[in-house]
């Protein structure tokens, strides 16, 4: 929706104020209701579909193939796709790139490895769809998507199952391809239930006065001063720690402070929003399913 000069003025002074109210009445650290399902698309090795108030959709699938390498930056490849946005648009290749570092970056490849030589290699591939309209006319960026894409991948690999290894591990000293069994109903998790590591999520807060919103709304992003993307992994702040920009208006520098009650929002939101993810994966196929 594209906001008058009057409207903004409004719901900045709204937000910037000592007492921010925002728009929906939600907290500064509060989550809009999303809705979430995986396991859903046949021919892939995990998948999710997660949506938000906005009407802004991700469909997440990854799938995996063997392959021989001892460089395991290239285990791990992601691609996203905006509807309206052309392949090689700057959104959908800064959204790619900053997926696909964060992943790579905080990724236990282990869970990758067959034997001393081959591993799986994970493609990625997110479709983002049911873009508002008047994305075109309006002041806002869709950079505050990452979070939705995060946690769509999260969801899409915690999902993903692979088939079983029937071949040795141990192909140091005799040349052997790997083989799997036949039959799906003995494989695997692509992360095991009790293995320690958890794919990355990244948050998306918005920045305006001294206040730190989190999951903005398309109206408050057109008046925020500035954007961060901040990684969270297994109860810890890690890459990426980035400004966006969520809104093509001029924006504003932020000080010390300001990044600091960001990181610790994120820090604070971050095990509970891993809780309701978790309780996704547990729960049967159902469109109409509920994440928060």
């Amino acid at each position: 929706m594209v906001l008058s000069t009057a409207e903004k003025s409004y719901i900045y002074d709204s937000l910037a104020g000592e007492n921010s109210t925002r728009t929906d009445s939600r907290k500064t650290n509060e989550f809009r209701p999303l809705k979430a399902v995986c396991s859903f698309v046949p021919n892939c090795n995990g998948s999710s579909r997660v949506y938000n108030p906005d009407g802004i959709e991700c469909i997440t699938s990854v799938k995996a193939k063997v392959i021989r390498t001892k460089d395991i930056s290239e285990l791990i490849n992601v691609d996203v796709d905006v509807e309206g946005q052309r392949d090689n648009s700057t959104l959908c290749l800064n959204l790619s790139a900053m997926i696909q570092r964060a992943l790579v970056n905080n990724f236990d490849f282990e869970v990758l490895r067959l034997t001393d030589k081959y591993y799986f290699q994970l493609y990625v591939d997110i479709l983002v769809l049911s873009v508002p309209g008047d994305f075109k006319n309006s002041s806002y960026t869709l950079y505050s998507l990452l979070s939705l894409i995060s946690m769509g991948t999260y969801l899409a690999l915690k999902s993903a199952k692979l088939p079983l290894l029937t071949s040795t591990t141990n192909d140091r000293e005799i040349e052997e391809e790997p083989s799997f069994a036949d039959d799906w109903e003995l494989s695997t998790n692509l992360i095991p239930a009790d293995s320690k590591f958890q794919p990355m999520l990244i948050f998306v807060v918005g920045l305006v006065g001294s206040n730190v919103l989190v999951d903005p709304s398309l109206d408050e992003e057109e008046v925020l001063e500035s954007g961060l993307c901040i990684g969270y992994c297994q109860g810890n702040i890690v890459a990426p720690i980035q400004s966006v920009a969520l809104s093509t208006a001029d924006g504003q520098a932020f000080n010390r402070k300001t990044l600091n009650k960001a990181l610790e929002t994120v820090k604070q939101i971050g095990q509970p929003v891993v809780e309701a993810l978790e309780s996704i994966l547990n729960t049967e196929v159902d469109e109409y399913g509920s994440l928060f």
